[in-house]
């Protein structure tokens, strides 16, 4: 029981889901937006029940493409049964919308105490009533946008990859609409420059990542009928593709300390490319180097902990600022 237990918190790909929940925390810390501490968790949980529910929902369906590709894994190996792995991840699919669902009520309760009269609340409408439970469709719609992804999307090689960095920087996008709906300033698209560079460098890290993750899986992709990037355009360009947006990342980073104040009046200071040349600089040679011995394994690790590394300094820096 225990042992099968462990291997279903393994099938969640916790290092994703915690990865996840950083990147929710730094988006918020960016912002200098603090929710309270029991819609902090619910937002949490429901990313972390989100991730849980999609991976193990797209093991169940690549169980025999990961038979090949990952023999490992638990249903492949027949540790975990998929009977169990379908509960599983039709509860992890249920909390999250529950999640979604307690962060809307919280919400509107809230947005009732500041107004200080329900009767006033109501005259925001249906508009009102749609941005206050926006949490509940967003977690709806993320549940359903994961569904799509593992049943149709990744069979496309364009879509399948976009889908996945858009993925990983709803933590982002969700802490947005939060500091928008009960931030104190009167303009808060004046606030938010700080969150701004991290969302294309989490969008453009992630399609790389991608692109190695096919690299690593193609054989099982080819025999599972899915057509991804490196199998439509061969090893060689994706690891190219990959390589070039990685390379364009690195040489992007003096963005944010000399362009950004164009649009938002601020800029990172230099401190910031001191911190990303030592820390990314190395992670994105490892990548490269990885990539070119086909270490396509490795290459994914180090561009998730250069990912890591880049959010830590846009947070260090926007707290020293």
């Amino acid at each position: 029981m225990i042992s099968t237990i462990y291997k279903l918190f393994k099938m969640t790909r916790p290092v994703n889901i915690v990865i996840a929940i950083i990147t929710l925390l730094v988006g918020y810390t960016l912002l200098q937006h603090n929710p309270t501490l029991p819609v902090l968790i619910l937002q949490m949980l429901g990313f972390a029940t989100a991730i849980g529910f999609a991976n193990i929902q797209n093991d169940i369906l690549d169980l025999e493409c990961d038979k090949l590709s990952h023999p490992e894994r638990p249903l492949a190996t027949g540790e975990v049964s998929v009977k169990a792995a379908r509960i599983t991840c039709y509860t992890l699919a249920a909390i999250t919308l529950l999640c979604g669902i307690g962060d809307s009520v919280i919400q509107n309760i809230r947005f009732i105490d500041i107004v200080k009269d329900p009767e006033h609340a109501l005259d925001f409408g249906w508009m009102g009533a749609l941005i206050l439970s926006f949490p509940m469709w967003f977690f709806a719609l993320l549940c359903a946008l994961l569904v799509a992804y593992n049943r149709t999307l990744k069979r496309s090689p364009a879509l399948k990859n976009i889908t996945v960095a858009f993925l990983c920087t709803t933590p982002l996008l969700y802490a947005v609409q939060h500091f928008f709906n009960f931030s104190n300033h009167d303009f808060p698209e004046e606030h938010m420059w700080a969150i701004i560079p991290a969302i294309p460098f989490a969008f453009l890290l992630t399609i790389a990542r991608e692109i190695y993750k096919d690299l690593e899986d193609k054989t099982g992709d080819l025999k599972a009928g899915i057509m991804t990037f490196p199998l439509v355009v061969g090893d060689k360009v994706a690891r190219r593709l990959a390589g070039d947006i990685i390379i364009f990342t690195w040489i992007s980073l003096p963005l944010p300390v000399f362009f950004l104040d164009k649009l938002f009046d601020h800029n990172y200071p230099p401190i910031f490319l001191a911190m990303t040349a030592a820390t990314l600089t190395p992670c994105f040679f490892i990548v490269i180097m990885s990539a070119s011995s086909q270490n396509y394994r490795r290459a994914q690790t180090f561009t998730k902990f250069a990912m890591l590394l880049g959010l830590i300094s846009l947070l260090f820096c926007s707290i020293v600022q």
